[in-house]
């Protein structure tokens, strides 16, 4: 992606920038062509006032900018044709995690819900979450993750709208017993966040030491 791939009447172009980096820093020009497209794909609501900007780690590479598409108007499913599955995948996630960068936040109202069960007696419920109000960044692109935090049990909590004094259905109970877990299993991703924290090895050596 980054020497250059033929993607017809441009001939061979390189799609992202120079890769071994873990700056956050974003050229002025890229944030405005980012922003073009925000303005006119996505509409003003979309687009903040002014361009976001990210702090880097103290001990972050910061000889080269951030990975990033080289021309954000090139949107993954433009040029899906010239690439290969996995080319295309991750192409398209250099590419979300760049223009969301650049977009507005979303907002959630944080809810709890009380809920009264009655049957031959009354069981009281509550359910803490959030209901989206605006999609933001997220109408791009949404984080998957394996383990939720704690803290973002009641934003991981998707609930619909609610009013007070609704009448609920019973649609199916499980009942469920949790016991206490130990942490589970590294994967590449939580290895990496960890290399990241202990300040273990650097981006271009994350893949040795995985292997390894």
């Amino acid at each position: 992606l980054y020497e250059g791939i033929d993607v017809g009447a441009e001939g061979t172009v390189g799609l992202i920038t120079y890769m071994r980096t873990d700056s956050p820093r974003v050229a002025p020009e890229a944030k405005i062509a980012a922003r073009d497209w925000i303005l006119k794909q996505m509409g003003p609501k979309y687009l903040p006032e002014t361009p976001n900007e990210y702090k880097g780690k103290k001990d972050a590479q910061d000889a080269h900018e951030a990975i990033r598409p080289t021309d954000a108007s090139r949107t993954p499913e433009s040029i899906a044709r010239y690439l290969s599955d996995e080319q295309y995948k991750l192409y398209k996630l250099i590419w979300q995690r760049f223009v969301a960068s650049q977009m507005v936040q979303a907002v959630f109202d944080q809810t709890s819900v009380d809920i009264v069960a009655k049957a031959d007696r009354s069981y009281d419920y509550r359910v803490t979450g959030s209901v989206l109000k605006f999609d933001g960044f997220l109408k791009v692109y949404e984080e998957a993750k394996d383990a939720k935090d704690a803290d973002d049990e009641a934003l991981s909590n998707r609930l619909p709208e609610l009013n007070d004094g609704q009448a609920l259905t019973l649609n199916e109970l499980k009942p469920e017993q949790h016991f206490t877990e130990p942490a589970p299993r590294f994967n590449e991703a939580s290895l990496v966040k960890e290399l990241e924290e202990r300040g273990i090895g650097r981006p271009s050596t994350y893949a040795s030491i995985i292997n390894t």
